[in-house]
């Protein structure tokens, strides 16, 4: 890291040097391999480099590490402040499922797999706050920093249009999914239990 590394004004030969060789291609051959075993090129095949794609792919990832963190947040929290009754509602995969942090190198690598599981993290998030405002749940609970964020974090990610959807992408053999519009934030708050639409319930 300390290394004064060269003056721009012998940047020429640096490029002469990184051609002998075939320096360049064997550098570029080894950051393939690199992306590909961490599944984010293909092995075969074209690969999109255009920025729209390349952003495309990086923001949605950085939504589903969003949801999966924001649900076990919550998890935690209510751990803490509502640990008899989470333990009466948590179901039985939740432990794997969120047991550890969200990152990249932990998510499902295919895209059907990746679509998957962030629909089970979405209907995991309403079966909590299904259980959270039901009548005889804690209050105390629903009022909870992190329990507050997960419900946000729902109606701005999620939609409900027969299945849960997010990003547009639909269930096998399930009508198709709206992907977030301008009608979520109306829409989802009738979905998300505590939402706007509940009446009577909002802090």
């Amino acid at each position: 890291m300390d290394d004064p590394g060269f003056d721009y004004s012998v940047l020429s030969e640096f490029r002469d040097r990184l051609a002998q060789d075939d320096r360049a291609d064997r550098l570029l051959a080894l950051m393939v391999e690199r992306l590909a075993e961490a599944g984010l090129v293909g092995r075969r095949g074209r690969v999109r480099t255009d920025s729209t794609h390349v952003l495309a792919a990086v923001r949605r990832l950085n939504r589903v590490e969003l949801v999966g963190e924001t649900l076990r947040a919550a998890l935690e929290e209510l751990a803490v402040a509502g640990d008899e009754w989470l333990a009466a509602v948590v179901m039985p995969d939740w432990g794997k499922r969120y047991g550890r942090p969200v990152r990249y190198e932990r998510l499902p690598r295919t895209k059907e797999a990746l679509s998957a599981y962030v629909l089970q993290v979405g209907e995991d998030g309403i079966h909590l706050m299904s259980e959270l405002f039901r009548d005889d749940a804690p209050p105390h609970l629903r009022l909870l920093p992190q329990v507050r964020v997960l419900r946000q974090a729902w109606v701005q990610q999620y939609v409900r249009h027969v299945a849960l959807c997010f990003e547009g992408g639909a269930r096998p053999s399930q009508s198709p999914c709206r992907s977030r519009g301008l009608e979520a934030e109306g829409s989802l708050n009738r979905e998300v239990p505590g939402g706007a639409g509940e009446g009577g319930k909002q802090p």
